[in-house]
C-alpha cells in the first residue's frame, strides 16, 4: 500500500506540476501579447506624434502666409488711403485756388459794372440836374 500511496502522490504532484506548467504558458502567452500591444501601441503614439508635428508645422506655415497676406493688404490699403487723402487734399486745394479766382473775378466783375454804370448814368443824371433851365 506504500507504494501504491507514493504512486498515487507521485501522480498527484505530477498532475499539480502540469496545471502549474500550463499556468504559466498561459502567462507567458499574456506577456507575449502585451509586450506586441505595447511595442504596437509605442509604434502607433510615434506615428501620431510625427503626424501631429507635420500638422503643426503646415499650421504654423499657414498662419504665417495668412499674417503676411494681411500686413500686405493693410500696406497696400494704407497706401491708397494716404494716396487719395493726398490727391484729395490737390483737389481741395484746387477747388479752393479756383473759387478765389472766380470770386476775384466776380469782383472785377463788378468793379468794372459799377464803373461802366457810373460812367454812363451820372453824366445823364448830372446832366438832367445841371442843364439850364430852358427859357419858356
Amino acid at each position: 500500500m506504500r507504494v501504491a500511496a507514493a504512486m498515487a502522490q507521485v501522480e498527484a504532484v505530477k498532475a499539480s506540476e502540469n496545471e502549474a506548467l500550463k499556468r504559466l504558458e498561459a502567462t507567458r502567452k499574456e506577456i507575449e501579447d502585451m509586450k506586441a500591444a505595447t511595442v504596437e501601441a509605442k509604434k502607433r503614439a510615434e506615428m501620431a506624434e510625427a503626424a501631429k508635428m507635420a500638422v503643426e508645422g503646415e499650421l504654423r506655415r499657414w498662419r504665417e502666409c495668412e499674417q503676411k497676406k494681411a500686413a500686405d493688404a493693410a500696406s497696400r490699403i494704407l497706401a491708397e488711403t494716404e494716396s487719395s487723402v493726398e490727391s484729395s487734399l490737390r483737389h481741395f486745394r484746387i477747388q479752393m485756388q479756383n473759387s478765389q479766382m472766380k470770386t476775384a473775378q466776380g469782383r472785377k466783375m463788378e468793379k468794372s459794372k459799377t464803373s461802366v454804370l457810373k460812367k454812363t448814368l451820372l453824366p445823364t443824371l448830372s446832366g438832367m440836374f445841371n442843364k439850364e433851365k430852358e427859357p419858356d
